[in-house]
C-alpha cells in the first residue's frame, strides 16, 4: 500500500520499522506501557464488533437480535463449510483470550499475538481449555518469519480461517509507512484458507483529522477489486474486511506492481 510510483522506498521502510521497534524497547513510553496498564487489553468481542460493524454485509448489520449475535451469525454463515469443520483463527495486536474465548463455539483452535503474555493463572487455564494459546512478538516487525511460523505451529496448519487485529491506542504511535502496511496485510494473507477472512483497524478514531491512512487504504483496495474481482472487500472510516473466496489469488501482488502502469 504506497504512493503510484514503482519501486519501494527502502531508506524510509527501514527508518519506519527502526522508529517502531523503538516503541516496543522504550518500556512505560506510547504504546509499551506494560500491558495491564493499558485502556484497551484483551478486548470482548463485543469491543471488536464495535470497530468492525460497519464493515460487515448489509445483511448482517444490527437489524437483529445483538450486534455480536449478528456479527457471529456472520462468521459462521461465511467461514464453516461441508470441507472445513476444525476453524481455526489469529488475533494480531492482542492477547485473544476474551475474544476467542467469546467465539469459542465457532473456532477449535486460536492464537493471540502480542508483545508480552501477562496472563495470570485462571487465564491461562480458561485458554487451555478452549485451546488457544499466545505468542510473543511484534507484528509490526515485517521483516521477522519467526511469528508466523509460530502461529503455524500452534494451530497445526499453514493456513487459518479469521485473522482480526484491533490495536486501538497503539495505531497513535506507530510509524504507519504504506509500504509496511502492504507488506503486513501481504502476510496476513498469505495465512488465509480458501473462504477466509480478514478484519483490520487503520486507524484508531475514525474522525481523525489525518486523511491519509484511509485514503491509502481506500486507493489500495480499489486496486485489488479492479484486479481481482472475485475478492471481497469493504472500507469503512477506520477498519477494513477482506474476504478470500473462491477463485481469488494465492498471494497478492505487491502494491508497487498494482499501481504500476507500465
Amino acid at each position: 500500500m504506497r504512493e503510484e510510483q514503482p519501486g519501494v522506498k527502502v531508506v524510509e521502510i527501514k527508518k519506519a520499522l527502526a522508529h517502531n521497534r523503538k516503541l516496543t524497547e522504550n518500556k512505560g513510553q506510547g504504546y509499551t506501557k506494560k500491558e495491564y496498564e493499558w485502556n484497551v487489553y484483551d478486548s470482548s468481542l463485543s469491543d471488536f464488533v464495535g470497530t468492525f460493524r460497519d464493515v460487515l454485509p448489509k445483511d448482517y448489520k444490527p437489524q437483529r437480535g445483538t450486534i455480536c449475535d449478528n456479527f457471529k451469525d456472520y462468521l459462521e454463515a461465511s467461514l464453516a463449510n461441508e470441507k472445513e469443520t476444525n476453524l481455526t483463527a489469529v488475533e494480531f495486536g492482542g492477547p485473544g483470550s476474551n475474544l476467542f474465548f467469546d467465539l469459542k463455539s465457532i473456532f477449535q483452535k486460536t492464537v493471540g499475538v502480542c508483545l508480552e503474555d501477562i496472563r495470570d493463572e485462571s487465564k491461562q487455564e480458561q485458554d487451555l481449555k478452549i485451546n488457544h494459546s499466545i505468542i510473543e512478538g511484534d507484528i509490526m516487525d515485517v521483516l521477522d518469519d519467526n511469528v508466523l511460523s509460530k502461529i503455524k505451529e500452534k494451530l497445526g496448519t499453514n493456513k487459518t480461517n479469521l485473522i482480526i487485529s484491533r490495536m486501538c491506542g497503539p495505531l497513535k504511535f506507530i510509524d504507519k509507512n504504506g509500504a509496511i502496511l502492504d507488506r503486513l496485510i501481504s502476510n496476513w494473507y498469505g495465512l488465509l484458507s480458501d473462504n477466509g477472512m480478514i478484519f483490520i483497524q487503520f486507524r484508531q478514531f475514525a474522525s481523525s483529522s489525518n486523511d491519509s491512512i484511509k485514503t491509502l487504504v481506500e486507493k489500495w483496495a480499489a486496486a485489488i477489486l479492479a484486479k481481482f474481482p472475485e475478492i471481497n472487500i469493504q472500507v469503512s472510516e477506520s477498519a477494513m474486511r477482506l474476504q478470500k473466496r473462491e477463485g481469488s489469488p494465492e498471494k497478492l501482488p505487491a502494491a508497487y506492481q498494482l499501481f504500476n502502469k507500465n
